[in-house]
């Protein structure tokens, strides 16, 4: 009989693509993001943040945007058109609360980059444009799309489209902005073709974002944002006398007024109506939004967001008639490099922002003090996770990635409510791409990037007080030790620089001071302003104020590291570097009490891809790409500490490609290897002879790689629950007895879990679920890593078994 187990994903952490048009928010209140090959869809309540609805998975490449198809009545969108680098488009439609596939759009012949849609009287008209320098324009009829026309730019390309339409006559109108800088206006004809009438010059450089507004008296209020720093804002505005003159190939420069005619006979005039000059770098997004002032009166607001670090709204003074900023934010400290977008809320009163590196920003209006104020979000890696730990005490999840940073995730205890996950600290922020880590203790860690050295890490007091705060564990006995107040980056550091007291006073003084400029400007090397928390932190606290001292640097292998181990008395720590020959693989053992080498194991022959201490510190175990494990066994008296005893024979057929991935079982009595040949193989100690493991049964065979392995806490059913993570994303629950052999409890399948590699698998450590006072033992907790660049973690209900 098939035994299936209840389980969730209770947490799931992935930036948005770094793309123009990653996010867009509609006004069936639903936020849409691209995050690597998927698409995430969340709802959004100030009061219970933000809720994960679906993940859209169909792409085999990056998505490079996202568009709600609006209805003209500002109605709930029902339609979602994604656009890939794998060539294509899909269309994406509503049933009910569950958004299905509703049609593939086939025919660019390289990297579609932008696609936009419109509900016409003849139907739903799609738009995409690639970098095969073509606008493809579908038809969308019976859940299928036909290409109706392919307007070709033959070496150039187009940057960004918007349709709209004119109420008196229907007639559509599509505006594309080119690589020639100008903006090119088409008409729909009676055939249904985009005919060009005319080109709006201005801009010096690529205009990288258009919007359409039509305003109460059918005119067009077209916004363009460009890389020359400056927004050019058009209105297109229609005639009724019939004697005017038109010249369809004029260009309007500067502000002359000029006048195109449309396939229907109307004719309309196009004026400049500002420029406006607020932003120090390329623009990169604006969005129009009609609103309500404080006298009731409709209003517009442009939003705008920019690579020089801001994003700023703009507002028509009615007094001047001249466009004025109105509100500027979005500095922020750290490594960032600008915004690429920012949408407004269906209401108005939120916006939410896309930054060059993934992450994800919000800010909400305070109707009191009519401010804008930084807001929760969601967010995560924006590349590829390489590795995971617990917490000793299953209480949070460490993780590294290959975008350079080590992110902490943990549960918000809040009474009353359900702790949901948060990333609660950044401590490493790096100049190199993370690749391993291992928990030491509850605060201390170490890592080691695409370089040759290991770097520790310990937390600061900052942090210590706000875990305090956050998850409500009691902290008291680590807050008695002398410790640094945070840590910071000095300009062109790798190493975080310690922060105490007494430079914050420094920092924070403003005597004999310039008072008008900022901290980090007048103290690059101390800029840290403490922080006490009583909500998960801000994106712009992440970035600046969450960074961890690094405190040792481990030096010794000849070439990057590759993984990191500790073992569970907290004494040693393991580790081994990418090898090509038998001198380079050895595994270095490090002492904790000294931070200097005690041992050098020696017996691979190419690159140690995971270390693993068994749970009583007695032996070590290593599997390598040269398609064997080795088994060490704890001797004190030996000057190695460990000494090998045991290894895969290759000749023994087992497994006969690189060995990804191994883990011990609570008892230290088993062991269990994945690799590339699709085989999961588990190993028990020899009765006959204690330095002796064997395999227990016939190895497990799967359906892809196996990437990732890990063994449960603790027995499940008098049997040994196994996660097992392929290379197609897929996880698998199975248990596990010598007497019985393998049974497959659970196949997550790529919705679920990851659509890319899994890189790491990771039980927590103890049964229950982190954050709570009285732990469940019949739950028990997985965390899992990929190329997908998400971080998961899984409930797993024992009881359902």
């Amino acid at each position: 009989m098939t035994m299936t187990v209840k389980f969730e994903c209770i947490y799931r952490s992935c930036a948005s693509n770094k793309t123009l048009n990653a996010i867009d928010w509609g006004y069936n209140n639903i936020i849409c993001y691209s995050a690597c090959n998927a698409v995430h869809l969340y709802s959004y309540e100030k009061e219970s943040d933000f809720s994960h609805l679906q993940t859209l998975i169909k792409h085999t490449k990056i998505i490079t945007s996202v568009h709600w198809i609006k209805k003209s009545d500002n109605a709930s969108e029902e339609e979602l058109l994604v656009t890939s680098a794998d060539c294509t488009a899909s269309l994406w439609k509503s049933e009910g609360t569950i958004f299905n596939l509703s049609c593939t759009l086939v025919g660019h012949t390289n990297v579609v980059q932008k696609g936009i849609g419109m509900h016409t009287p003849n139907g739903l008209i799609l738009v995409t444009l690639s970098t095969d320098s073509s606008v493809k324009v579908w038809k969308v009829m019976d859940n299928e799309a036909l290409c109706t026309q392919t307007i070709s730019f033959g070496n150039g390309f187009c940057l960004d489209a918007k349709l709209s339409t004119f109420s008196q006559n229907n007639d559509i109108i599509m505006a594309l902005a080119n690589d020639d800088a100008k903006l090119h206006f088409y008409i729909q004809n009676d055939q249904d073709l985009f005919v060009p009438v005319i080109k709006l010059m201005g801009h010096e450089d690529w205009i990288q974002s258009i919007d359409i507004l039509k305003d109460d008296e059918d005119s067009l209020m077209v916004a363009t944002a460009s890389q020359d720093c400056h927004i050019r804002i058009w209105k297109i505005s229609a005639i009724l006398k019939k004697d005017i003159s038109v010249d369809i190939s004029s260009e309007l420069l500067n502000v002359d007024t000029t006048a195109f005619i449309t396939a229907s006979g109307a004719t309309y005039s196009v004026s400049l109506e500002s420029i406006l000059s607020g932003h120090e770098n390329w623009i990169y997004s604006v969005r129009w939004k009609c609103f309500k002032n404080e006298k009731k009166e409709k209003s517009l607001q442009l939003l705008s967001a920019s690579m020089d670090k801001t994003i700023i709204i703009w507002e028509l003074d009615a007094n001047s008639n001249i466009w004025l900023e109105k509100v500027r934010f979005g500095e922020v400290g750290g490594n960032t490099l600008g915004f690429y977008g920012a949408v407004f809320s269906p209401c108005g009163k939120n916006i939410i922002a896309h930054g060059h590196q993934g992450s994800i920003h919000m800010w909400q209006l305070n109707e009191e003090l009519q401010s804008w104020e930084p807001g929760l979000s969601i967010g995560g890696h924006y590349s590829s996770v390489q590795d995971i730990d617990w917490d000793p005490d299953g209480e949070f999840l460490l993780s590294c990635s290959s975008d350079q940073t080590t992110r902490l995730h943990a549960p918000f205890v809040a009474n009353g409510s359900k702790n949901n996950w948060y990333e609660l600290a950044r401590p490493q922020i790096h100049g190199y791409d993370m690749v391993c880590l291992a928990v030491l203790d509850r605060f201390k860690f170490v890592s080691a990037g695409d370089e040759k050295v290991l770097r520790v890490f310990e937390a600061p007091r900052s942090f210590a007080e706000n875990l305090g705060n956050l998850t409500k564990l009691d902290i008291s006995s680590y807050l008695k030790n002398t410790m640094p107040e945070g840590a910071s980056v000095p300009s062109l550091g790798l190493s975080n620089k310690a922060v105490f007291s007494e430079d914050i006073i420094k920092t924070n003084s403003v005597e004999e001071q310039d008072i008008t400029k900022h901290p980090k400007d007048r103290y690059p090397d101390f800029y840290y302003l403490p922080t006490s928390l009583n909500a998960p932190p801000t994106e712009e606290t992440l970035l600046q104020n969450t960074l961890w001292p690094e405190t040792q640097k481990l030096y010794g292998h000849p070439y990057e590291v590759f993984t990191v181990a500790a073992n569970h008395a907290g004494t040693l720590i393991a580790s081994a570097c990418k090898a090509s020959k038998l001198e380079h693989a050895g595994i270095i053992l490090w002492s904790r009490s000294t931070w200097r080498q005690v041992a050098y194991l020696m017996f691979h022959s190419l690159t140690v891809t995971q270390l693993a201490f068994s749970p009583d510190d007695e032996y070590l175990l290593s599997v390598s790409r040269d398609r064997m494990w080795a088994l060490y066994r704890h001797s004190p008296n030996e000057s190695t500490l460990y000494k090998k005893i045991a290894n895969l024979d290759k000749k023994s057929g087992v497994h006969t490609r690189i060995i990804w991935s191994c883990s011990w079982s609570f008892d230290s009595e088993h062991f269990v290897t994945s690799s590339r040949d699709k085989k999961v193989a588990v190993w028990k100690k020899n009765k006959e002879n204690s330095d002796d493991f064997v395999l227990c049964s016939k190895p497990l065979e799967v359906e892809d790689s196996a990437t990732a392995v890990s063994f449960a806490p603790g027995l499940v059913k008098n049997k040994f629950l196994i996660a097992i993570g392929l290379e197609n994303g897929s996880i698998i629950l199975s248990l596990f007895s010598s007497d019985v052999g393998w049974e497959i409890l659970q196949k997550f399948d790529q919705i679920i879990s990851h659509h890319l590699n899994i890189n790491r698998l990771k039980f927590s450590p103890i049964f229950g679920d982190a954050g709570s006072k009285q732990k469940n033992t019949d739950v028990l907790q997985l965390a899992s890593c990929s190329n997908d660049h998400h971080v998961k973690i899984y409930n797993i209900y024992l009881k359902s078994l």
